[in-house]
């Protein structure tokens, strides 16, 4: 199955490694890692996370506080954005296009 990943996927991810390095170096390496874990794990199983918000879906991320907001079809998986779980849900809605 294929993931398409939308362009603020990267910087979700950029973000949020750079606040965990400057935690702690090699922190923002390990969160990558955990989130490059969670979009395999997506291919696998797609349907296998809640949805969360109409069609959308959520993975949570191993170790860290992040969720992986997608859609899925027959062939294709769609990653919206990577977010904080305590980020307010109306903001989460809205970047993901969610009315």
């Amino acid at each position: 199955m294929r993931i398409n990943y939308l362009p603020e996927v990267a910087d979700d991810l950029a973000d949020a490694r750079e606040w965990y390095e400057n935690c702690s170096p090699g922190l923002g390496r390990d969160f990558i890692r955990m989130a490059y874990a969670g979009f395999s794990e997506l291919r696998g199983f797609p349907e296998r996370h809640e949805r969360v918000h109409g069609p959308f879906r959520r993975a949570l991320l191993r170790r860290f506080p992040y969720g992986i907001y997608y859609q899925c079809s027959a062939d294709l998986i769609t990653v919206y954005g990577v977010f904080h779980t305590a980020r307010d849900p109306a903001a989460i809605r809205g970047a993901i296009g969610v009315r």
